[in-house]
């Protein structure tokens, strides 16, 4: 009998998790590439608030795999705010990029909560590919 309530927990818990996991940031698309002729790529991305009330929200560029800050991303509005049950179109632009030069980077979103607002720290990232022609 415990080793059944202590599935029915974990299944519980479980589900609890995918409950506030499915109400997390959006962020699109997920993979986005782009070439350009000059030192500038602009990538637009759309940051979705699924909450029902004002959120704010933070954007911030990593390498490709590894969470070190990306070189050169120019992200204009860091900490964008939304309305409930709405989404944003936002810019994001690599920069400094050398002729030939292929730039891979994620772009990242998520909730700024209040302190001590729970322990899950949701976010999405979109993986973004800037190559510059030759």
């Amino acid at each position: 009998m415990p080793a059944i309530a202590a599935r029915i927990g974990a299944a519980l818990l479980a589900a609890a998790g995918l409950a506030s996991v499915a109400g997390a940031v959006g962020l699109g698309p997920l993979v986005h590439s782009g070439v350009t002729n000059s030192e500038r790529k602009g990538f637009y991305l759309t940051l979705i608030n699924p909450y029902p009330g004002r959120e704010r929200f933070r954007l911030y560029s990593v390498g490709w795999d590894s969470e070190a800050p990306a070189g050169e991303v120019l992200i204009p509005v860091p900490q964008p705010a939304l309305r409930g049950k709405s989404q944003r179109r936002l810019l994001v632009v690599a920069t400094g990029l050398e002729p030939g030069e292929e730039r891979r980077f994620r772009v990242c979103a998520e909730r700024l909560a209040a302190a001590g607002e729970g322990i899950i720290h949701a976010r999405v990232c979109s993986k973004l590919t800037a190559r510059r022609l030759g």
